[in-house]
């Protein structure tokens, strides 16, 4: 989405998602599927739509729980979340409801308790359609997502300053509630039934009928509730909460007001979204340090569309098409191979011309060579096999100049064996047999037992994963290495070829990388392909050409070996979103069919074998015990040695919205303290300092004098010329530093996971 206006005013936004977006992603070490990708983009469309009606009626809304974390901390959605929370306060609440059924249009609409069988929640869901759908136009319309997707609308009531008076109400809002779900749910008789309305209708001083129908009867209690949970005006109080059921859970769900005074709008994935003023205190009280990355699993199934998935199983005919298992493409199955490529060839020529070259080879080591000793005879039938023997190895020579080029000591060779033949045929003699065994010595050497390893790369930014074999293969004189770049297409949503991308000319000239198409893979048949992409057809964004999937390659290539080109947030099979997860990346053809799988770590080795046995059962453990290796040191990703000026170290010194907030009184004066000390030291360290993109969104609106004196400090930083400065989405000037110090972030974990020193600043000292 493109934001029309400022940052801080309304923002009418325009969808758009590059198809990129749709990729499955390494999001702080949490791998995100593509199908997750297309829920977040259904639900943004969602919040895209709430928004132009909030804006229409003047109504506010921010975000809220996960929503609300992910985009101060992420800028977007937490990683292993897959929901849109936001919330209103009661009064804009009932207004929302009021004018979204009429307002909403695309087929959105909104869920509540009031309009919706079997929905016992007290909040609002607005959801993209009703039901889940495949039709062409919707699934386009949808980003190929066939299921409901949506946003919850949470409620904020006043809470009492009367403590006593507070706790009563809720109470009683619990009582009904109970007693709403037991009737509706047939678990109370008809005595039992009357005798608690009558009690309700007493401690609410009003009367509450019996219904017949029983659901209609929970919908009023549950509004009687409602009216209890906004029973207090907002002069009687300072703060609010979610009533139900965060009220249950005590003091600390309680918000204070002046927290919600104003909303400013901060950026979300491609857009905007609106989120409290006090919203640094709010998370603060809620997760302490929110900053620091935990992988919570929050409180729904994940992904949410699952449940979705199992009943369009049940009720469709057909099965979804789904990746399964085939033993006979885990193993290793000589008869697959499609033929042995020009090794093969040469080997069994130059096999069949040394058969024939023994037959004639004892007429032709003597002077008399054209001569049969028992005849007196010329032997006329040898010239004819020299001639034939003389183009079979020219056949040799050409078929070697094609693959090998001209400048090999094996075409050298075959010249100087082609001019001993033409002297044979003029009569001279030779030892023809020995002649040839030197030739194929230089054959066999040079060609048919060297090594010839091809990489297929098809992204730049995987090519540091399999850089190192590549400079590895480069070093050894035994073996001959390609960089075979695979093009791309991203999908549509019914699996067709949407976009075509090929990066060949954005790899580093040295490799001296060729499109794939320029290679003959089944003439060539190398010793070992290296794939990074081990999808085939499965993913749900982006495929390579069927031929070039791994069951192809591997009849092609005596070994095929993946190597994962990602590093995760180590993790074991209690973290659930994470280990379900791995079906997008681990229970692939390219995991399957390859002959050895190389993953970052011994316990990623364990979750893979894991796994795979439960995708395959149990009998196939063996096999991916084989299969699964863990990277040897020598194939990691070199953490580069960066050259900076005069040798220093380059230190980040990062600061955040939320360490200057919890701060504020002595965030400015420490910050100036920080920088003074690292310009005493400029002598040996080069200084980057990172700035939170969220301080210039959003600290002008919560505190502008504050905002003002970091901008002061940031002005004379760089008149002094202390360092450089960068944002915190410059990747790769963050990835360059040798060292962290400041607020906590999710940068945290990056540096941890390579290995460099990180401090984090304490404001007091």
């Amino acid at each position: 989405m493109e934001k029309i206006q400022g940052m801080n005013g309304k923002a009418n936004c325009v969808q758009h998602f590059d198809e990129s977006y749709f990729e499955d992603e390494i999001r702080d070490g949490f791998y995100v599927p593509s199908m997750i990708k297309r829920s977040w983009a259904v639900a943004l469309d969602v919040l895209s739509e709430v928004d132009r009606i909030c804006q229409k009626y003047n109504i506010k809304y921010y975000a809220e729980w996960g929503t609300l974390l992910g985009a101060v901390r992420h800028a977007g959605f937490v990683p292993w979340d897959d929901d849109l929370d936001i919330a209103m306060q009661r009064n804009d609440y009932i207004k929302f409801c009021q004018v979204a059924k009429q307002e909403l249009k695309n087929g959105n609409e909104i869920i509540n308790f009031k309009n919706h069988d079997n929905f016992h929640h007290f909040l609002a869901r607005v959801v993209c359609t009703s039901r889940i759908c495949f039709e062409d136009k919707y699934l386009k319309e949808h980003y190929g997502f066939p299921y409901i997707v949506g946003l919850d609308i949470f409620v904020h009531d006043n809470v009492s300053k009367d403590g006593k008076a507070q706790e009563q109400n809720e109470k009683i809002a619990e009582y009904i509630i109970t007693v709403a779900d037991n009737i509706a749910d047939g678990n109370l008789n008809d005595v039992q039934e009357k005798d608690a309305l009558k009690r309700i209708s007493q401690l609410c001083n009003c009367n509450v009928p019996v219904y017949e129908n029983k659901e209609e009867e929970r919908i009023q209690l549950y509004t009687l509730a409602e009216n209890i949970f906004a029973a207090f005006k907002e002069d009687d109080c300072d703060e609010m909460t979610q009533m139900m059921p965060c009220s249950m859970y005590g003091n600390h769900m309680r918000i204070p007001k002046k927290y919600y005074d104003k909303v400013i709008r901060v950026p979300f994935e491609n857009t905007t979204i609106p989120v409290p003023i006090g919203f640094d205190a709010m998370l603060s009280k809620r997760y302490g340090d929110y900053m620091k990355l935990v992988r919570n699993t929050g409180g729904h199934d994940y992904p949410f569309y699952e449940s979705q998935k199992k009943q369009l199983g049940a009720l469709m005919e057909f099965k979804l098409p789904k990746y399964t298992f085939d033993e006979k493409k885990a193993l290793r199955n000589n008869d697959d191979v499609s033929n042995a490529g020009y090794k093969k060839i040469l080997s069994d020529v130059m096999y069949n011309v040394k058969k024939e070259i023994e037959k004639i080879g004892h007429y032709i080591k003597n002077e008399k060579c054209w001569i049969d000793n028992q005849t007196g005879e010329i032997i006329n039938y040898i010239q004819t096999e020299i001639a034939d023997i003389q183009q079979a190895v020219i056949d040799i020579g050409n078929l070697i100049e094609e693959m090998k080029g001209e400048e090999t000591e094996s075409v050298r060779c075959i010249e100087k064996f082609c001019d001993t033949l033409y002297m044979i045929y003029q009569g001279n003699t030779y030892d023809l047999i020995n002649e040839f065994d030197n030739l194929f010595s230089v054959i066999e050497k040079e060609i048919i037992t060297h090594k010839e390893i091809v990489i297929m790369p098809y992204k730049t930014a995987d090519w540091s994963y399999v850089k190192n074999i590549w400079e590895q293969a480069q070093r050894d004189p035994e073996v001959d290495v390609t960089v075979a770049v695979l093009p791309y297409f991203y999908k549509e949503y019914d699996g067709s070829v949407k976009e075509y991308v090929n990066e060949l000319n954005d790899f580093p000239k040295e490799i001296n990388a060729i499109d794939i198409c320029d290679y003959n893979l089944e003439l060539h048949h190398p010793d070992i392909i290296y794939i990074q992409n081990p999808f085939d057809n499965e993913n749900k964004a982006v495929s390579v050409y069927k031929e070039y999937y791994s069951d192809v390659l591997k009849k092609n290539t005596n070994k095929l070996i993946y190597i994962q080109s990602f590093q995760l947030e180590e993790f074991d099979s209690n973290h659930e979103r994470a280990y379900k997860n791995m079906s997008s990346y681990c229970t692939v053809p390219g995991v399957v069919n390859a002959d050895e799988v190389y993953v970052q770590s011994e316990n990623m080795r364990e979750m893979y074998i894991k796994k795979l046995t439960e995708f395959a059962g149990d009998n196939t453990v063996d096999i991916w015990r084989k299969k699964i290796c863990v990277k040897p040191e020598w194939m990691n990703e070199k953490k580069e040695e960066h050259s900076h000026a005069g040798g220093k170290k380059r230190m980040l010194f990062y600061t955040s919205i939320s360490g200057i907030m919890q701060n504020e009184d002595v965030a400015a004066e420490k910050i100036e303290r920080v920088l003074k000390t690292f310009k005493q030291y400029s002598d040996k360290i080069e200084l980057t300092w990172c700035i939170q993109e969220l301080i210039n969104s959003a600290l002008p609106d919560i505190n502008a004098e504050l905002y003002d004196c970091i901008n002061v400090i940031k002005n004379n930083y760089m008149i002094e010329k202390i360092g450089h400065m960068c944002s915190d989405k410059d990747k790769e000037i963050l990835n360059s530093c040798d060292a962290y110090y400041g607020d906590t972030s999710s940068i945290v974990q990056w540096y941890r996971n390579d290995g460099k020193p990180v401090m984090i600043m304490d404001y007091n000292l």
